[in-house]
């Protein structure tokens, strides 16, 4: 499907969308489309809210979501750098404990005892370690860039879900820095590699990675 620009905002108090922002069509109903709002959030909106765009070839539109969602990522770390310089003191947030739950089709178990895991050559712990599970705390490859001292940009994933609407894969995910936020992001996505164009410097070589807290 194509996309689409916001050139009136009927709900002026939903933060998901604002004039001017672009958003890749995720369905239609009889008054409009359906959208993935700023958050992952679906929202509907009335024709008179959009105008069609000529449609972009590539991975353009997941490429918009993506910074979407890190620039609001960005903006949480920012008020959480804000809020550690004025209370230096503040501890930082623990991670709670792991339910053990596994995403769906992710049966594999592992093991501290699995053969696999330390191969070398062959792919078999990189392929470990990325299988990851609900409860498991991972890092954002910005972590790279702030003080280990706080805990921005690492994240609990809460669970996996389904977009009603297209049937995508999302990781529901939330910050473990104030304000606390819980994201959605397309699954894909979440456990894409880093964008070496954009991002050369980045030593992490996935978006998230799982760590150990």
């Amino acid at each position: 499907m194509g996309k689409i620009r916001i050139v009136k905002k009927n709900d002026e108090y939903s933060s998901e969308y604002q004039i001017g922002d672009v958003f890749k069509i995720e369905g239609t109903w009889y008054g409009g489309v359906h959208i993935l709002g700023r958050t992952g959030v679906p929202v509907s909106l009335d024709k008179e809210e959009y105008e069609e765009l000529a449609v972009e070839g590539g991975d353009a539109a997941e490429k918009a979501v993506s910074e979407r969602i890190e620039k609001d990522e960005e903006n949480s770390g920012r008020d959480e750098r804000k809020k550690s310089a004025l209370n230096a003191s503040e501890p930082e947030s623990e991670a709670d404990k792991k339910d053990g739950m596994t995403f769906p089709g992710e049966e594999k178990k592992r093991t501290g005892n699995d053969p696999g895991a330390g191969k070398t050559g062959t792919g078999c712990g990189k392929q470990m370690e990325r299988e990851l599970r609900t409860g498991d705390i991972v890092q954002h490859f910005k972590r790279e860039g702030v003080s280990r001292d706080t805990s921005e940009y690492l994240y609990k994933i809460l669970a996996i879900a389904e977009h009603t609407e297209t049937g995508e894969k999302l990781v529901i995910y939330q910050a473990l820095y104030a304000p606390f936020k819980i994201y959605a992001r397309p699954y894909t996505m979440f456990m894409s590699k880093v964008d070496r164009e954009k991002y050369p410097d980045s030593k992490q070589e996935y978006r998230f990675e799982k760590v150990e807290i």
